[in-house]
This record gives structure tokens, sequence and C-alpha cells, in this order.
């Protein structure tokens, strides 16, 4: 599966980037942070549980999230 593939890359390459691929937000490195989620789904600890958790197989099929939902979610972050 490529989505696998795609995983095995971002860890091998052992970096974590500053910005979350998917809402933009920075990335929280070390115990805690978002380099466990970023190495399997590409994406910060906060779009994995809003959009990747208990949907691992249609994300991995391709589906992401609108710009809509991705900023409907910074919002509820924000309170």
């Amino acid at each position: 599966m490529a989505w696998i593939d795609r995983a095995k890359d971002r860890e091998e390459s052992g970096r974590t980037p500053t910005w979350c691929p998917i809402c933009d937000l920075v990335m929280k490195n070390g115990t805690g942070g978002d380099d466990k989620t970023y190495f399997k789904f590409g994406c910060c600890r906060y779009c994995f549980v809003e959009f990747v958790e208990h949907r691992e197989k249609r994300w991995a099929d391709g589906w992401r999230p609108t710009p809509e939902q991705v900023a409907r979610m910074i919002e509820n972050m924000r309170g």
C-alpha cells in the first residue's frame, strides 16, 4: 500500500516538519508530541484525533479534510 510506503519514508527521514501538512499548525516534538502521528499518518495529533482516528482506512485510501473542515477544527480549538 502506498500510504505505508509514505509512512516508512517519513519515519526513515527521522524529521518531523515544523508545520503540520494538513492544518498548518506548529508541530510539537518530544514526549507526547506529534512525531508518532506524523510518521504514521502524515499529520499532527490534533488532525489525527479530528480526522483520522476511527477512519484509518478512509485516510489510507487518500481522503483528506476540506479547508473548511480544517478551519472549523482550528476555530473549535480556539474556543
